[in-house]
């Protein structure tokens, strides 16, 4: 009797165990970013992680590939490794809007406690168009695979108990 209510306190866990490493097997560990586009203004918020980041960056391969233009030094304080990275992404990221070249005006980092995406890297950007038509943006090779989203929020100012029509 002692042994099966071992046994079955055993299963229990094995059966935790297994259902919590498939719970983390779906984190998505790919970068991610969010393109929002506003009147006069284009945001683009990535989500990576910064050890594989600051590796790519000190990786003599992409650089041989010409995935980077510059190595960057393994013996860089923090807030130089994040200088370094954010020239490099200001000569690789490339943002067109209605087919004009957009440069960035604003690059920032911040780091937070997510696992899978622990460097959050924001740029900032103004056009002058009324219309957009078309936007079109690539990052660096360093960054790898992006899970990319657009977005175009609509404003509506709601009364009280007002509801708010909406066309997509």
């Amino acid at each position: 009797m002692y042994f099966l209510k071992k046994l079955k306190w055993l299963m229990l866990a094995c059966i935790l165990t297994s259902m919590s490493a498939q719970v983390s097997a779906h984190v998505l560990k790919n970068t991610t970013a969010q393109v929002i586009l506003r009147d006069g203004q284009v945001e683009v918020k990535v989500l990576t992680n910064a050890e594989h980041l600051i590796s790519a960056l000190q990786s003599e391969q992409a650089w041989l590939m010409g995935d980077i233009d510059k190595l960057m030094p393994t013996n860089l304080s923090a807030e130089q490794q994040e200088e370094f990275a954010k020239n490099a992404f200001k000569q690789k990221t490339s943002l067109r809007v209605n087919q004009q070249v957009i440069v960035f005006e604003r690059v920032t980092f911040t780091t937070s406690n997510n696992e899978a995406h622990d460097l959050e890297i924001v740029f900032q950007a103004k056009h002058t168009f009324t219309t957009v038509d078309e936007l079109a943006i690539s990052f660096p090779k360093s960054l790898g695979a992006v899970h990319a989203s657009f977005v175009k929020p609509q404003y509506k100012l709601l009364g009280a108990g007002d509801t708010a029509k909406i066309k997509f």
